[in-house]
């Protein structure tokens, strides 16, 4: 886990985010959230979109960036198929 913490921490501070994004990003669940499915080979489900903004570190654009598969909830629920049943 600290190898993937580390991974993403250099992928960001490599890209030309503004300084109170980057402490934004560091500070909430994203970094840890993108750098755990990073060390386990897991899939980040979010609705955020990738966007070219040095204001914001968004999700998508962090998993893009270290290689981490991202995809949107209605995809996964495409890929997964699950089955909900009401009642008994």
């Amino acid at each position: 886990m600290l190898a993937a913490l580390a991974t993403v921490t250099n992928w960001v501070r490599s890209q030309s985010y503004s300084l109170p994004a980057i402490n934004t990003f560091f500070a909430a669940a994203d970094f840890h959230l993108v750098a755990h499915a990073l060390a386990h080979k897991h899939t980040v489900v979010t609705h955020e979109k990738a966007a070219p903004s040095i204001h914001t570190v968004k999700i998508p654009s962090v998993c893009i960036g270290v290689g981490v598969k991202c995809v949107t909830p209605f995809e996964m629920l495409t890929h997964e198929r699950p089955r909900f049943v009401l009642g008994t």
